[in-house]
């Protein structure tokens, strides 16, 4: 009796499997049907989502399910009948799916990523209950846990998802608890990086997929909400063979990174993330490595961020960056665009308020160096070189004396003299003098007093040379109010030049200005101010800065001629 009864639960067993195959089969291949028939252009794709878009996207999460369901069956069988032979939770895993629900997900996800990119479509797709969750699991290549046992499960949370549920894993069970969680542990182990047992083209079609609906803004806090979306995607960049899903995964955690209107995404307190984003920046890819540095600097809009970004692995990103805007190879000239994000990055980054980042910034080895030489580059776009220059006037506004990093604040700014695009330079020089303490060392610094009165000589016309001429001058008399700067100062060629060219340069535009106010005051009359000192006209009595100005290199000069 008992052999006959095994014989028929045996026979029972295969007809069952017999069965599943066949139905196996036909879900393929209505989904390879499917597939085909939305082999078409976008606006009959669109046209498709309108007309019946909403009422099938349940049947496709629900044949994206089916191969997880049975490979969580698959586990709890094994741990019910062969828990302690080694290995049997793997083999279970790895022999559940069949070829033809391989088959079925990808061709459904190759229809997902057709209607991904309809605008129509992204919002009810992220909305569909249970479409992320699978979406997840499809690339879930996590299998960490199986090369090294008993190592931590980064992500833990979500691995447990898809097994939390199984069967005798309840209260009820009667089993105790320690046992209880030994099973859930090494099940959970198991169907880690279920995504491996899915196709290439599966996984490549759900990366598009997700890129696809992280581009509308309202999806994007949602995704990031879904456990272990955000890792999985990281994962790809790690774990597949060809370029194309690394490609997508960069776009995808960029557009995921722009967060929405009311949050910044805190990707910064994930390690895989951020060595991630460390990877793509190193891709041979311009678009990929483009998309890596937009990632970062979206995640360093938030200070607290920038801290974060600033300690990972004692500078790591910082070094990365560095690397990027210095790289002046006119071979190379495609990634311009990610050289000119890095540079804005760096700068959004010296802007927080936290002064740990601008420590660990100024502190950084070859930073400010860094900026310095790139304003010097010939093949460097002007936008890089925009960027570097106010980054350095930025930090100019924050290193002071005893900072150990204001030697190299200094020297860098004597290499970065030669910009007279813009008045940062000048300004940077002005901003280090507007400090008492700082005046004596920058009048000893090699090469610094040469290279202000370069600056403050610089040739042309126009109201931005004229800024930096200004700020230089600038600079030159607030070091001369110092004993022993001014000491130095006087015995300086360049700076004596500097500051009697500005100085008769201020007198003649006076006495251009004063003839015309007289002229005018004679036909027309003032009634809105009068004539000040130097017959520039001043409302209620205020002096004119430019006037102020000029006055002060005067006084300068004459103490430095005194001081000879």
């Amino acid at each position: 009796n008992n052999h006959y009864f095994n014989y028929q639960q045996s026979l029972a067993n295969s007809l069952a499997v017999q069965q599943q195959t066949e139905f196996d089969k036909e879900i393929a291949m209505i989904c390879s049907c499917l597939e085909m028939v939305h082999r078409a252009n976008p606006d009959a794709i669109a046209q498709t989502w309108d007309e019946c878009g909403t009422e099938i996207l349940p049947l496709l999460v629900h044949v994206l399910e089916r191969p997880f369901q049975k490979i969580e069956r698959a586990v709890w069988m094994a741990l019910q009948e062969k828990a302690n032979v080694p290995g049997s939770l793997e083999r279970a895993v790895a022999t559940a799916v069949t070829r033809d629900q391989k088959l079925a997900v990808q061709k459904v996800t190759k229809v997902l990523a057709m209607y991904s990119l309809v605008p129509e479509a992204k919002k009810p797709m992220c909305d569909c209950e249970g479409m992320l969750r699978w979406l997840t699991r499809i690339i879930d290549t996590h299998n960490y846990n199986r090369v090294k046992p008993g190592a931590p499960v980064i992500g833990g949370t979500a691995a447990m998802n898809g097994v939390s549920n199984l069967p005798g894993m309840d209260g009820d069970d009667k089993d105790s608890k320690a046992k209880q969680e030994k099973r859930l542990e090494l099940a959970t182990r198991a169907t880690s990086g279920s995504g491996l047992y899915m196709t290439e083209a599966a996984r490549f079609n759900t990366i598009a997929t997700l890129t696809n609906l992280a581009a509308l803004e309202a999806n994007r806090m949602p995704m990031l909400r879904e456990a272990g979306l955000l890792d999985n995607i990281c994962r790809a960049v790690h774990n597949e063979r060809s370029d194309v899903p690394k490609q997508c995964s960069a776009l995808a955690i960029m557009n995921l990174s722009n967060g929405d209107m009311d949050h910044v995404p805190e990707m910064a307190r994930n390690d895989l993330v951020l060595e991630t984003l460390l990877k793509l920046m190193k891709e041979e890819n311009p678009e990929t490595r483009r998309n890596a540095v937009v990632t970062i600097f979206n995640v360093a809009c938030s200070d607290q961020n920038t801290v974060r970004l600033a300690r990972y692995r004692d500078g790591t990103i910082l070094e990365a960056l560095v690397e990027l805007v210095g790289s002046d190879d006119p071979v190379l000239r495609t990634h311009d665009e990610a050289r000119a994000n890095a540079a804005e990055t760096i700068f959004n980054m010296s802007c927080s308020e936290i002064s740990e980042t601008t420590d660990r910034m100024a502190n950084h080895a070859g930073l400010l160096e860094c900026l310095a030489v790139t304003l010097r580059g010939e093949h460097t776009g002007l936008e890089v070189k925009m960027y570097c220059s106010a980054t350095l006037r930025r930090m100019a506004e924050l290193i002071r004396h005893p900072m150990i990093s204001q030697g190299a604040l200094l020297s860098a700014l004597v290499k970065a003299a030669t910009w007279t695009s813009t008045d940062c330079i000048a300004e940077a020089f002005r901003a280090q003098a507007s400090v008492p303490e700082n005046c004596v060392i920058m009048a000893h610094h090699h090469g610094l007093l040469n290279a202000l009165s370069r600056l403050a000589l610089t040739r042309g016309e126009g109201p931005d040379v004229e800024k930096v001429r200004m700020a230089s001058c600038l600079a030159i008399e607030l070091m001369s109010r110092q004993d022993e700067a001014r000491a130095l100062l006087s015995q300086n060629e360049g700076i004596i030049m500097a500051l009697t060219k500005a100085s008769y340069g201020e007198e003649e535009r006076d006495a251009d200005d004063n003839l015309r106010m007289s002229n005018m005051s004679t036909l027309e009359g003032s009634v809105t101010g009068f004539l000040d000192a130097s017959g520039r006209t001043s409302k209620f009595g205020e002096e004119d800065e430019g006037s102020l100005q000029s006055r002060r290199i005067q006084v300068a000069l004459k103490n430095l001629v005194a001081a000879m």
